[in-house]
């Protein structure tokens, strides 16, 4: 199969592509240079956001009970997953938003590792 897009590229121009777009970059003239860069840009997404949310409970002791083995079955499991949905949904009631969304911005510009 062919691609779904092909791009004539003239000198001094560039492209961009989105992130995860399969490219193949090549010249058509054997002896014209060309240069093709990869930069990874942080993108931040609801999800990121959602993961910060999330990973501010690792200190409440709501979220670090032990579930035991034989708990990760049928209805014992349910039970858990209603636990914990109620104790995220506690702890997101009481969330000061200002002071959240200015921690996120301190993680936005000091992340060093490119993540989701």
């Amino acid at each position: 199969m062919g691609p779904d897009l092909e791009v004539d590229l003239r000198p001094g121009q560039s492209l961009l592509l989105p992130r995860g777009w399969v490219h193949n970059p090549h010249t058509l003239d054997a002896k014209a240079r060309s240069i093709h860069l990869t930069f990874a840009i942080r993108e931040r997404t609801p999800v990121w956001i959602a993961e910060k949310l999330v990973g501010g409970v690792i200190e409440k002791d709501a979220f670090r009970r032990v579930i035991l083995p034989g708990d990760i079955t049928g209805q014992r499991l349910s039970a858990h997953v209603r636990d914990v949905r109620q104790a995220l949904i506690e702890h997101l009631a009481g969330l000061d938003v200002n002071d959240f969304a200015q921690s996120l911005y301190r993680a936005a510009v000091s992340e060093k590792e490119y993540t989701t």
